[in-house]
């Protein structure tokens, strides 16, 4: 069904209204509205009509009515504007980041702490996915005669490292040694690919480096995906408690209930797939739990693969145009942060060759 101009007008102002009062919205409140130039008894007719078309709802306590889930939707496709960020915005994401562009940990975090901030509501980091990036270097270093630490540098900046054990008699020069020649055969790989590279690499000369090769790598891949598995980073859990629609106690606390459950707030950032940005709404979340919020995803990406997601999550009253904002930038910012570590990576590698 097709909604005239003057409905979309006075539905984008309601909507308007209640993001930035969360007060329920009355035709008199519109009428005062200078842009608006409807009459209170007009407005009134097409409130009324917007209700029954599934778009505004009354609460029990007010005569006023607020946005329904429909309505948010219609809003978000087609009415509202998204603006860029001002110098000021740009400046505060800028300095925080900058501060921490060389660790990627770091990067997250602060991503995280930036997101909350900025939107007062509760982020979400996806750290990168291992499966999504590649390998630029191995080394690894002798800590004892039984013991030592492998050391990988992703294409991310991302560096893990592991500890394995060492066979007995194993010389510093022969680690160096298999160090170098696993570098040259996995890099530009990911793990698995790696496992694949070494596993199939034809016997010769090369036998035993190829025999301890594969049992190493073996033993990192799998320590590095139990570990990496479904790792989130939280910002401004607190936040909630800024909403009035989380004044309630048990609501509150059944949220916070919400963010202890690794997997279901795994289940939120995955279900983006490849799209650069989501916005769930209430009921059309699959999770019951956030039938009441809505969440609002975007990717980061290296060479343009995507490595991982973050977003926000709160009530379905949200000032979604200003969220993707900083949803946009922060993506930018991150792929920019990536990029720099994956070339400054690169640079420090050709010089030591």
């Amino acid at each position: 069904m097709s909604i005239s101009k003057r409905k979309l007008m006075i539905l984008k102002a309601i909507v308007d209204d209640y993001i930035m009062t969360g007060t329920p919205v009355g035709s008199r409140t519109l009428a005062k509205r200078a842009d608006m130039n409807i009459s209170p008894a007009t407005i009134r007719n097409e409130m009324a009509d917007l209700e029954e078309e599934g778009y505004l709802e009354q609460p029990h306590t007010s005569a006023g009515r607020k946005p329904s889930d429909k309505a948010y939707r219609l809003y978000v496709d087609t009415l509202m504007k998204v603006s860029a960020l001002n110098k000021e915005e740009i400046g505060f994401v800028q300095q925080y980041l900058n501060t921490k562009i060389s660790q990627v940990d770091n990067v997250i975090e602060a991503t995280a702490q930036v997101l909350s901030e900025m939107t007062n509501l509760t982020s979400l980091v996806l750290v990168p996915q291992l499966e999504k990036t590649e390998i630029k270097r191995i080394q690894i270093v002798k800590i004892t005669s039984s013991k030592a630490l492998v050391v990988l540098v992703f294409d991310t900046g991302m560096v893990k490292d592991v500890l394995i054990n060492l066979p007995l008699g194993m010389e510093d020069s022969y680690l160096e040694n298999i160090s170098n020649w696993l570098t040259s055969l996995v890099a530009d790989k990911c793990l698995e690919d790696a496992l694949q590279q070494v596993h199939y690499f034809a016997a010769g000369d090369l036998e035993e480096h190829r025999a301890f090769a594969e049992q190493l790598l073996c033993a990192v891949v799998g320590n590095l995906q139990a570990q990496a598995s479904k790792e989130i980073v939280l910002g401004g859990a607190k936040n909630i408690f800024n909403h009035p629609e989380y004044q309630d106690i048990d609501k509150a606390k059944r949220f916070l209930t919400l963010l202890e459950t690794k997997d279901t707030l795994y289940n939120i950032l995955a279900g983006n797939n490849d799209m650069e940005f989501t916005i769930r709404i209430g009921k059309e979340n699959t999770i019951p739990e956030l039938e009441n919020m809505s969440v609002i995803t975007a990717t980061y990406r290296v060479s343009n693969e995507k490595i991982g997601t973050f977003g926000v999550i709160g009530p379905t009253r949200m000032d979604y145009a200003r969220i993707l904002s900083v949803l946009h930038y922060m993506s930018a910012s991150m792929n920019e942060i990536f990029m720099h570590n994956l070339n400054l990576e690169q640079s420090n590698h050709s010089k030591k060759e």
